[in-house]
């Protein structure tokens, strides 16, 4: 995803994922450079993993990617839940904003994986 500049700047040994494996990731949101580190759990390919935030921006943040075969390819499905730090102005903001803005990077980055795989 260039437009955010992210780039994945710690990953597992030989870049696969398995049970209890960390990534970082590095992207620019609202002119800020952020970090955010996972761990990778309830592993279970092809049709589904987790990961959530162990060090980051977010107060709390899980990420479920589900995957369903189709006649026509694959249904990729990610739930995603997140509180912003800070308590009620956390809150609010999350309400005001950044719900908003989580699901169009959610969308945009899903796209660009869809052209990338295609391609």
């Amino acid at each position: 995803m260039a437009r955010h500049a992210e780039r994945m700047v710690h990953g597992p040994e030989g870049d696969t994922f398995t049970e209890g494996s960390t990534v970082t990731w590095s992207a620019r949101h609202f002119g800020i450079r952020f970090r955010l580190t996972s761990v990778v759990f309830d592993l279970d390919p092809p049709h589904r993993f987790c990961d959530r935030q162990l060090r980051g921006p977010f107060g709390a943040f899980f990420h479920e990617h589900v995957f369903r075969p189709l006649p026509e390819g694959t249904l990729m499905r990610d739930t995603i839940v997140f509180r912003s730090p800070l308590g009620p102005l956390g809150r609010l903001v999350d309400r005001l904003f950044l719900l908003r803005y989580m699901r169009r990077l959610i969308t945009e980055r899903n796209e660009t994986l869809t052209r990338e795989l295609e391609g």
